[in-house]
């Protein structure tokens, strides 16, 4: 499997990403997903800026559906990265796979979000969708940076549903 990261990041593309992430995990390119973003031009082209040396695709879900498993077939190694986990899973409804494993970085307040730690903010429909990949197998990791503690979905679960 040549993806080596897939991650959520409300920032999607950023100093960790290049710097921190890349060096514990070999990536020759980044595949982000997101109508939101694919659709924003401005925000594609901070995102092209951001990723620098590494090779860029920005994709709808749909898009996505085609472009994953082409990534997945290739020699090159990707992360894949979405500002929600609910294109996560989207992708897992429509049956892509992304390797059984999600990372979940910062996704900060926002409105409607419970506030379980450290720049994680969840709200119902981000809820729903971790416990879905759950149930599909997938196995969630909360972890901000690679030499920070990882916390799984059952403690954040448990967390969300205490508040």
């Amino acid at each position: 499997m040549t993806i080596s990261l897939a991650r959520v990041d409300d920032r999607v593309i950023h100093g960790q990403t290049t710097t921190r992430w890349t060096k514990m995990r070999p990536v020759q390119g980044i595949l982000v997903v997101g109508d939101n973003i694919a659709s924003d031009d401005l925000r594609k082209r901070v995102l092209k800026a951001a990723a620098g040396n590494l090779k860029l695709g920005i994709y709808t879900v749909e898009q996505a559906v085609e472009s994953i498993p082409k990534g997945v077939n290739s020699s090159k190694k990707f992360f894949l990265i979405s500002d929600s986990p609910q294109t996560f899973a989207r992708l897992t409804e429509l049956g892509v796979d992304f390797g059984g494993k999600l990372n979940v970085g910062p996704m900060n307040t926002r409105e409607g979000a419970k506030v379980l730690g450290r720049t994680v903010a969840i709200d119902e429909k981000d809820y729903d969708a971790f416990n879905y990949m759950e149930s599909q197998g997938i196995e969630i990791e909360f972890q901000l940076l690679p030499d920070d503690e990882i916390k799984s979905w059952s403690s954040m679960r448990k967390k969300y549903e205490s508040l």
